[in-house]
């Protein structure tokens, strides 16, 4: 076993994913499988850096804090090890990861955390794959780490019932588009319902969660090609609705999730109105309170400006493309 380091970054699904298929019969139960596609934006700078070791017991490290019960961690390890198609047992890990980024908090840090320690631990395993395939472990571990193995805008395929299919690829490269999405933030500390809870309690209850799976192939579909063409107004567009069916989808649970404070619904409306004004921005949240608002890189910081003097908010980011993830061997 070898001594790695991988760094892979958060991202936003610009067209979302929210929900998960039951396992089929026959197949293995932890396939994680999206109930839609999806399609991403990658950030630069907020991101996961994982060093992977040989250690003499398993450890996991984040953020400079020992977590003795780390279940999901070790569950990925061994995942990743038996894709070597090794008999012998797994080496005793350590796992040190550091979050550039707010954890359990909205921000896809589940995203870049599985994607970097995936790539850090085939690479400590020695396991050789094409990123297709890692795409697919990384899956595994987190629905939207398939994503963050690449840079720009990225898709992910629902695929078949039986995984196949379904992995992420990358569509167009960092820098095909200068945008920028702003981050704007309204509270702080890790959100209250997780998203897996959330995701069961959508599909089992909420009435909107066939009609959120029957629309989301055409709002792909309608995103690619907006981004193609460069257009920003038709990609805002299909984003807010993918945004806002997804959200309709939480609240018509029982009982209902809402993800959202008073200054979440504050921003929004500060957004459309500096739109209304000549100032293009369009919104996008996912299971948290905080806004996420793309926009041209020209009109980034008058339009951050304007949102950071709206009360309650606590900071604007403001984030272009991010880059591919990437692996070193250390040792």
């Amino acid at each position: 076993m070898k001594s790695t380091r991988a760094v892979a970054h958060s991202n936003i699904a610009l067209v979302k994913y929210w929900g998960k298929r039951e396992a089929v019969p026959g197949q293995p139960d932890d396939l994680n499988l999206p109930a839609v596609g999806s399609l991403s934006f990658t950030l630069d700078r907020l991101r996961s850096d994982t060093l992977v070791a040989p250690d003499p017991r398993d450890s996991f490290i984040l953020n400079g804090e020992h977590h003795a019960d780390a279940p999901k961690i070790f569950r990925h390890l061994d995942r990743i090890w038996r894709a070597t198609g090794r008999a012998a047992p797994r080496p005793t890990t350590r796992v040190s990861s550091t979050n550039f980024l707010p954890t359990a908090a909205g921000l896809a840090s589940s995203a870049s955390g599985f994607a970097a320690l995936t790539l850090a631990a085939a690479a400590a395993y020695g396991l050789d794959l094409p990123n297709k395939d890692l795409s697919v472990l990384a899956r595994r571990g987190s629905g939207s780490a398939a994503r963050s193995l690449w840079g720009g805008f990225v898709r992910q395929h629902r695929g078949g019932d039986g995984g196949d299919g379904c992995y992420a690829e990358p569509l167009f490269p960092q820098d095909h588009w200068d945008l920028r999405l702003l981050i704007v933030h309204t509270a702080r500390g890790p959100k209250s319902i997780s998203s897996t809870e959330g995701m069961q309690r959508c599909r089992a209850t909420s009435p909107y969660y066939q009609p959120w799976l029957d629309t989301s192939e055409a709002d792909l579909a309608a995103a690619e090609a907006a981004i193609a063409a460069r257009d920003l107004s038709a990609l805002g567009a299909v984003m807010e609705r993918s945004c806002f069916k997804m959200h309709a989808c939480m609240l018509a649970s029982a009982p209902p999730i809402l993800y959202w404070n008073g200054r979440t619904l504050d921003v929004i409306r500060a957004v459309w109105a500096a739109r209304e004004a000549g100032l293009p921005g369009f919104v996008t949240s996912d299971a948290g309170p905080h806004v996420k608002v793309l926009t041209l890189a020209d009109h980034a910081e008058p339009l951050a400006a304007q949102l950071r003097d709206v009360p309650g908010v606590f900071e604007v980011d403001v984030v272009a493309a991010g880059p591919d993830a990437h692996v070193e061997i250390l040792a």
